[in-house]
């Protein structure tokens, strides 16, 4: 259960581990496909090595279906390795969405090392404000390819 705060330095704690968690997944999303193979056409897999990786989507994996994420990966992947094309063909939102992952890296480092105070309203509804259409359009592309 969650215990109450009770004062500014356990506020500054838990905002700091935040930025934290959120500095580690955006590293891992845009650096790890710089080491992954790009899919060989036609197929849906990436490689680590030689080592072809089996999907790990579990919508996927379960109802033997696409889910709003998947092709995102591949879609990095050729992405960092110069495949425009092949990036836009896995998802056509894999580019933008790699770039804006890829922002906040900058982004983390920043409130890291402003802490709160570098930390306003005017950002928050910058980055928060728009989570509610980047879903919905994830949604939308993903109905599109489902019903296309």
């Amino acid at each position: 259960m969650n215990e109450p705060i009770n004062n500014l330095g356990d506020l500054e704690k838990r905002f700091r581990a935040h930025q934290w968690v959120q500095l580690l997944f955006a590293t891992v999303m845009v650096v790890l496909p710089f080491f992954l193979a790009p899919a060989y056409p036609g197929e849906d897999r990436v490689a680590l090595g030689g080592w072809r990786i089996p999907p790990v989507c579990p919508h996927r994996v379960l109802f033997m279906s696409s889910c709003p994420g998947c092709g995102l990966i591949r879609s990095f992947t050729a992405l960092v390795h110069g495949q425009i094309s092949e990036s836009y063909a896995y998802h056509r939102l894999g580019i933008p969405l790699f770039l804006i992952i890829a922002f906040q890296i900058p982004f983390r480092l920043y409130l890291l090392k402003t802490g709160s105070q570098g930390y306003s309203k005017r950002i928050e509804a910058f980055i928060y404000r728009p989570v509610p259409f980047v879903i919905a359009i994830l949604v939308i592309n993903w109905l599109i390819s489902v019903w296309a």
